[in-house]
Formats: structure tokens, sequence, C-alpha cells
């Protein structure tokens, strides 16, 4: 069994969740994504990842980075 979620990415689309505002549908394209696991663990622990970026504007991860990895700019 699959275990997915969807996150709303964007400050504006995120309030406009919280107050049941309708997203308009270039906003689902860009502001929604959804994550699937193979695990309810491995979709917890995304979740906690996501709570402790919260309120951060911009991150990196060195070690992809330093690798060139997918995750470098």
């Amino acid at each position: 069994m699959k275990h997915t979620i969807k996150v709303i990415f964007g400050k504006e689309q995120v309030v406009k969740t919280y107050i049941n505002k309708q997203l308009t549908n270039e906003e689902m394209q860009l502001n929604v994504k959804e994550y699937q696991f193979t695990s309810d663990e491995e979709k917890q622990a995304f979740i906690k990842g996501l709570n402790e970026a919260i309120g951060w504007m911009d991150f990196c991860i060195p070690e992809l980075e330093i690798a060139g990895g997918e995750g470098s700019r």
C-alpha cells in the first residue's frame, strides 16, 4: 500500500487553504505537490522534516551541493 501526502507551498496559497478559499488551476499546478512513500514511517519522517523547515525561506543540503547532486543549484 502506498502512503501519499499532498503539500501546499507558498504563503498566499497556504493562507487561502486555511480560510477555505479555492486555489486556482495555476496555483494547484505550481504550489501543490504530491509525494508517495512505501511506508507510513517514511511518510512521518518526511512530515517531521517539513515541520523543521517551516519558517525558513531557503535551504541547501551541503552533502548534495558538494557532490553536485540533485539538490545543487
